[in-house]
């Protein structure tokens, strides 16, 4: 039979102390980076989905559909807006706001909005894995995100894209 010593479990204890707290900090950091980019995503997905409805009234009115300016651009940011500077700047606008509201850790939302690559297709197209045959408005955002720690960085490519309501038939 083996005999027990007073603090034999001091010396395990001291070993797994330090393991143990690594563990628990790199569980929130990567928590803390899951949720910043679930955030991001949300707050692109609600833009786009907000300013797609920004639609041409005349159009509307003759029963079609059509986004406010009605051009096609490709990857065109707020600072180079091209033909379509109608609905990028609504979809800017709504960004904004909504990385206010959502707060990444170290980003400013005005520059994190202003490298945003806005998509317009007004007769319908193909981007971020979706396909319709309706004015489509896209977003794609490239950054870098640091942890509250600063274990490492990230580089998530952040997609949205949606299209205007169907209009149902009388």
């Amino acid at each position: 039979m083996r005999t027990r010593y007073a603090g034999q479990a001091l010396p395990l204890l001291a070993l797994m102390l330090p393991m143990l707290t690594l563990f628990v900090v790199v569980v929130i950091e990567l928590a803390n980076l899951w949720l910043d980019i679930a955030r991001l995503e949300d707050a692109l997905q609600q833009a786009t989905r907000s300013a797609v409805q920004q639609v041409e009234y005349a159009v509307l009115a003759r029963n079609g559909q059509a986004l406010r300016g009605n051009r096609s651009c490709q990857a065109v940011t707020i600072k180079a807006p091209g033909q379509c500077a109608a609905i990028v700047q609504v979809a800017h606008q709504f960004l904004v706001a909504n990385l206010q509201a959502a707060r990444p850790v170290g980003t400013d939302p005005a520059a994190l909005a202003a490298t945003t690559r806005w998509t317009v297709l007004p007769q319908g197209g193909s981007c971020a894995g979706i396909t319709v045959s309706t004015p489509l408005l896209c977003a794609e955002l490239q950054l870098s995100l640091r942890g509250l720690f600063g274990l490492g960085e990230v580089h998530p490519r952040i997609r949205a894209a949606d299209t205007i309501d169907r209009l149902s038939q009388p």
